[in-house]
This record gives structure tokens, sequence and C-alpha cells, in this order.
């Protein structure tokens, strides 16, 4: 039972990486005419918010067992956003808008692997409620 819930678990993750990781970049390109900045901060705030609660309600619900806090949330998401903005900032007057946001999101999707790697190594950093 325990090992079904938990592949199910990690089905919706994998498909809510994938939706996010499609969705960010996008609201950048789109944004993107109103400054490399505004639309680095639109397509991360309303990715950010929309992915903890698709964490919070589909992907780790606690009708399963799970809780997801907004504060692990933050601390996990944080990091991120910084490399965005760092990549961003550097790369800002050197590619144009298709490949500054293809480039930051493959250096963001690299850094995000590492760093879930990372933070669901550590003990008792689990999603499962005990």
């Amino acid at each position: 039972m325990y090992s079904e819930r938990k592949r199910h678990s990690f089905i919706r993750f994998s498909l809510s990486g994938f939706v996010f990781t499609i969705l960010g970049p996008g609201l950048f390109w789109l944004a993107y005419p109103m400054g490399p900045y505004a639309a680095l901060g639109i397509a991360e705030g309303c990715t950010h918010c929309l992915r903890f609660l698709a964490f919070r309600n589909i992907v780790f619900p606690f009708s399963k067992g799970y809780h997801v806090s907004l504060v692990r949330y933050v601390a996990s998401a944080l990091p991120l956003t910084l490399v965005s903005l760092a990549s961003v900032s550097f790369l800002r007057n050197t590619l144009e808008r298709t490949s500054l946001t293809l480039v930051t999101a493959l250096i963001t999707l690299v850094a995000g692997f590492f760093w879930s790697r990372y933070m669901y190594s550590q003990p008792g950093k689990s999603r499962q409620a005990k």
C-alpha cells in the first residue's frame, strides 16, 4: 500500500514538474516586453503561487497523509528564484528574449534538480505527516 501511494505521488510530482517547467518560462517570455525583471517577477510569482497550491492540494494532499508547509515551500523555492534572478541579471544584455528564456530555464532546471535532491535527502525533511 505504501509503495503504491509513493508511486502515485511520484507520478503527480513529475507531471507537476513538467507543467511548471513549461509555465514559468512561458510566462517569462510573454511578459518580457515589460522588461526582464518585471517578467521574472510575474513568472516567478505566478508560477510559485500555483505550484504551491498544486503541491498542497493535488501532488501531496493532506487527505493522503501529507503536510505541505508554506515556510518549507518558500525555503525550497527561494534558491531557485535567486538562480533565475542571477541568470537574468548576467545574461539580459547578451541574449535576446527567446535565448534568455531557454538558457535561464535550463540553468534553473539543473539547479532545481540538485537542490531538490539535497532538500529531500536530509533527515526529517519528508513531506509525509508523522
